[in-house]
């Protein structure tokens, strides 16, 4: 055997996830139209977190400088959706997806919500396989859903 090995430090920098503040806007904005290739009045947000403040979640660097962000919104009663969700393409397969899902799911629970559900490009292969790790699944397909054309799923997830 070998002499024994010390492990390794985790080179990543570390991740807060904090509720969405206005300054996050141009951040935010940002990762929309690189990650999801669309682009939202910036007031959209604004009124969006106001009404449900934790259910806009943002990863941010060492440096406050948002990463990624789900925004969920509550419109049928018992039910959340994930209106957005990105990560910025350089902090990507770090987890931060994983811990903005996860969180967010808590969330919905410990409010009793039922069922999440979100939308998703067909063409988006990635983003369907993370969201069935966490059960969702396809309940509808939505034609020309997005600003370019392209066709979205409707994925649904019931909790338990």
């Amino acid at each position: 055997m070998g002499p024994p090995t010390a492990p390794v430090p985790d080179a990543r920098p570390p991740v807060t996830l904090r509720e969405f503040r206005l300054n996050d806007l141009p951040f935010v904005g940002a990762i929309v139209a690189e990650a999801l290739h669309e682009h939202y009045d910036p007031s959209l947000y604004g009124s969006l977190s106001t009404e449900w403040p934790t259910g806009f979640l943002v990863a941010t660097d060492s440096s406050d400088v948002p990463a990624g962000f789900l925004l969920g919104v509550n419109q049928v009663l018992g039910e959340a959706r994930v209106l957005m969700f990105a990560v910025e393409r350089g902090h990507r397969a770090q987890g931060i997806g994983t811990l903005l899902m996860s969180t967010f799911l808590e969330r919905c629970r410990a409010r009793g919500f039922r069922r999440v559900t979100l939308e998703v490009r067909v063409s988006n292969a990635t983003a369907i396989r993370f969201y069935s790790r966490y059960q969702f699944s396809v309940v509808d397909l939505l034609r020309s859903y997005y600003s370019d054309g392209e066709n979205g799923y409707q994925m649904a997830c019931d909790l338990r």
